[in-house]
């Protein structure tokens, strides 16, 4: 026979000032061999369990003992429960929220809860609730390419905490780079569709056209079937008509010197 030290629980106590360790009624007198023990780690408020010292994570907890043996229980900041945002990249043209993904592990966000931010020095940190410098560029489950500056991206989304009030549990995808490539006017880099949320059948303008030479002008579904092909009439405007079902949709114009793709999204 043998005693495991009591300091198990005051270390837990006193180093870790943000929870607390039960054991069950064999802790408080010495223990057999092999006799076993069922450690319980409770939080403060605002705080999570992470794992204990040695890595295992089950919460409450059985343990055999066989040897004397010193464990510590981890917590963190319910603030800092950061998750991926699953985002997939379509067409090297837009960055879409992977919605499917994400219902998988319990959340359904509105699309005004998703929000796409660019990076502006170090990004933000997860708990800086709006005090950072990243600056907000758009809402809604796409990022379109079309008309971004150089820069990093990333999309948010921020949900009640079950484990806090003070603190969101916080959703964020991997952060993208978007490089333009420095095109000169004339080839295109004031190419623009207006508007890209459209309704049925609205007109569209493509401005900003190449006016040297003619343009094929492509439009695709998302599943990459072409729906209408056409050549521009050399006029730095030109019309297109939005479709007629509810969906992303892409423009893709090429010329010798330009070959730019475009989205928009029909409501």
């Amino acid at each position: 026979m043998f005693t495991l030290p009591k300091r198990l629980v005051i270390l837990c106590l006193m180093l870790l000032s943000l929870g607390a360790v039960r054991a069950d009624e064999w802790m408080q007198s010495g223990l057999h061999c092999g006799q076993i023990v069922i450690l319980t780690a409770t939080p403060e408020p605002d705080y999570r369990f992470v794992s204990w010292s040695d890595g295992n994570t089950d919460n409450p907890r059985r343990v055999e003992v066989t040897r004397a043996m010193e464990l510590q229980a981890l917590f963190i900041s319910a603030c800092d429960a950061q998750y991926i945002l699953p985002v997939d990249y379509l067409f090297s043209q837009m960055y879409v929220l992977n919605r499917n993904a994400l219902k998988g592990i319990g959340y359904e966000p509105i699309a005004s809860e998703v929000r796409w931010y660019r990076v502006i020095g170090e990004i933000d940190n997860v708990i800086a609730a709006g005090g950072g410098d990243d600056v907000l560029v758009a809402t809604g489950y796409y990022l379109s390419r079309d008309g971004l500056p150089s820069g990093e991206y990333y999309a948010q989304c921020n949900f009640p905490n079950p484990e806090s009030e003070r603190c969101d549990i916080v959703l964020r995808s991997p952060v993208y780079r978007i490089s333009l490539t420095g095109l000169t006017d004339a080839e295109g880099a004031n190419l623009r569709l207006v508007p890209n949320v459209a309704d049925k059948n609205q007109t569209l303008a493509l401005t900003g056209m190449p006016i040297t030479e003619q343009a094929i002008v492509s439009v695709f579904d998302m599943s990459g079937r072409l729906l209408f092909r056409t050549l521009s009439n050399a006029s730095e405007t030109m019309t297109l008509s939005a479709q007629s079902a509810t969906g992303c949709y892409l423009v893709h114009v090429k010329t010798s010197k330009l070959d730019q793709t475009l989205l928009y999204i029909v409501r």
